[in-house]
């Protein structure tokens, strides 16, 4: 099994491996399981679970969570149905790392679950005890192990916003359904301005914000906290200057 170091210069790993070629794009898919994309840097968790582990295709595996890129280094990200497993201020940081990961104008491709869509069947007191069971498997996760456990329910409007205020510009969003499960695709364009840590800082405590119930002592405290597990994360990823 080929594993990345952690917090190391993934790039330079990448091509010393001989995954990557000189001049040539960086395209990176992040948590592939079993799905392989051509053209792309396949790139998984190692030893999740046997089930997928076994059936792995992933060029390379390594900690999402402690991967690491250099400045303007990469082409495109590219996650299917993984962002919705990262608590909401692990999510903000890395939302802002690979935007220092990623070169101007360079793609990010998310996939998530759609929420809103999603609920409409656990909402419908005439749907069956059957279809409610899919619909909250979908939103809350498939929970055979510790990993699979979604935090956070996107909607396209909520998922839009909060690339947006992170550097983005959405290009296209895309609705599918399988099986009685809806998600939907935004693709999306870093911008051409530049923004650095401190920023990032101060966009996620706004954002953030959103989520305190009020401005009590104890609500505040609650931000601390999620603020210090961002800053936290963000050190893990953000663009190392190699």
């Amino acid at each position: 099994m080929l594993i990345i170091p952690p917090q190391s210069d993934a790039r330079q790993f990448l091509f010393d491996q001989g995954l990557l070629q000189a001049n040539s794009p960086l395209r990176l898919h992040l948590g592939c399981g079993t799905r392989y994309l051509e053209g792309y840097i396949n790139i998984d968790q190692p030893s999740v679970s046997p089930l997928i582990q076994d059936a792995s295709v992933a060029d390379a595996h390594a900690d999402i969570l402690s991967l690491q890129f250099p400045t303007d280094s990469v082409d495109e990200i590219r996650l299917h149905h993984v962002f919705e497993h990262f608590p909401r201020p692990i999510a903000c940081a890395l939302l802002a790392s690979w935007f220092s990961w990623l070169r101007t104008a360079g793609t990010i491709w998310i996939e998530v679950p759609d929420f809103q869509r999603t609920a409409r069947p656990i909402l419908n007191p005439f749907a069956s005890f059957k279809k409610k069971g899919v619909a909250e498997r979908h939103i809350f996760g498939s929970h055979e192990a510790g990993w699979a456990i979604h935090c956070e329910g996107y909607t396209p409007v909520s998922l839009r916003k909060f690339m947006e205020l992170y550097g983005f510009k959405v290009l296209q969003t895309k609705k599918n359904k399988w099986r009685g499960t809806y998600n939907f695709e935004i693709i999306a364009k870093k911008l051409s301005r530049e923004s650095t840590r401190g920023n990032f800082t101060a966009i996620t405590e706004g954002y953030l914000g959103n989520f305190l119930v009020d401005e009590s002592d104890s609500e505040r405290n609650l931000l601390t906290i999620w603020m210090d597990i961002f800053n936290q994360q963000i050190e893990k990823n953000w663009a190392n200057k190699c």
